[in-house]
C-alpha cells in the first residue's frame, strides 16, 4: 500500500494533544484506513497494473471494481485480447463495448490503473476522526457510572469504536461504488 493517509503529528494536532506516542498513533491511523477501505470497498491509494476478473453480463457496459480509473492497459475476453477501438472506459469505471454487448458469462480480464495519487481531503479528514475516536476511546475504561452500596456498574453503551458515523459515511459517499456496481 501507499504511505499512510495521515501522520501521527497530524493526529496529535487533530486531538490537540501536547505529545503523542507515534507508534501507537500510526497503528490507530492504519486501523482507520482499513475501516474506511472496508466501508468503501475501495483501495483509494493509486494502484498500477491491477487485474480485474469480471464476468460478461450480456449488456454493453460493465463496471470495474475500483475507482477512479486512470487508465486501462488491456481488455481480454475468453483469452482473446480486444483491440482498443472495441472498448472505451471512463474514470467512473464504466467499461463500454463499442457496438456490441459483453458476452453473457464470458471471462473478462481487465488490466488497469486506479486510485488517487494523493488521498482526497474528505477521506483524510474521516481517517483522522476515526483514528482520533479510537485514540480517545482506548484511554476510556468503558464505565459511565459506578456505585458502591449494593454494587451497581453502568457501562458506556455509546462506544462506536471503529464504526463510521452517518456524517462520515456522507463525506465518504462520493468515493464508494454506486448501487449498480455492488
Amino acid at each position: 500500500m501507499a504511505s499512510p493517509w495521515a501522520t501521527p503529528e497530524e493526529l496529535r494536532l487533530h486531538l490537540r494533544l501536547a505529545s503523542i506516542d507515534t507508534e501507537s498513533a500510526a497503528v490507530k491511523i492504519a486501523e482507520a484506513e482499513g475501516i474506511i477501505r472496508g466501508a468503501l470497498e475501495q483501495d483509494i491509494d493509486a494502484v498500477t497494473a491491477d487485474v480485474a476478473g469480471l464476468v460478461g453480463n450480456g449488456r454493453r457496459v460493465i463496471n470495474l471494481p475500483q475507482l477512479p480509473v486512470t487508465s486501462v492497459t488491456s481488455v481480454t475476453v475468453d483469452g482473446t485480447v480486444l483491440d482498443a477501438a472495441d472498448w472505451r472506459v471512463n474514470r467512473y469505471g464504466i467499461l463500454t463495448r463499442g457496438g456490441a454487448c459483453w458476452a453473457l458469462d464470458a471471462d473478462i480480464e481487465v488490466v488497469y490503473d486506479h486510485g488517487y495519487d494523493q488521498v482526497p481531503a474528505p477521506v483524510k479528514q474521516v481517517c483522522l476522526q476515526v483514528a482520533g475516536r479510537a485514540w480517545v476511546r482506548a484511554a476510556a475504561t468503558g464505565l459511565s457510572a459506578e456505585s458502591l452500596g449494593d454494587r451497581s456498574v453502568t457501562y458506556d453503551k455509546d462506544r462506536p469504536g471503529d464504526q463510521l458515523t452517518a456524517y462520515e459515511e456522507r463525506l465518504l459517499r462520493p468515493y464508494a461504488l454506486g448501487n449498480e456496481s455492488r
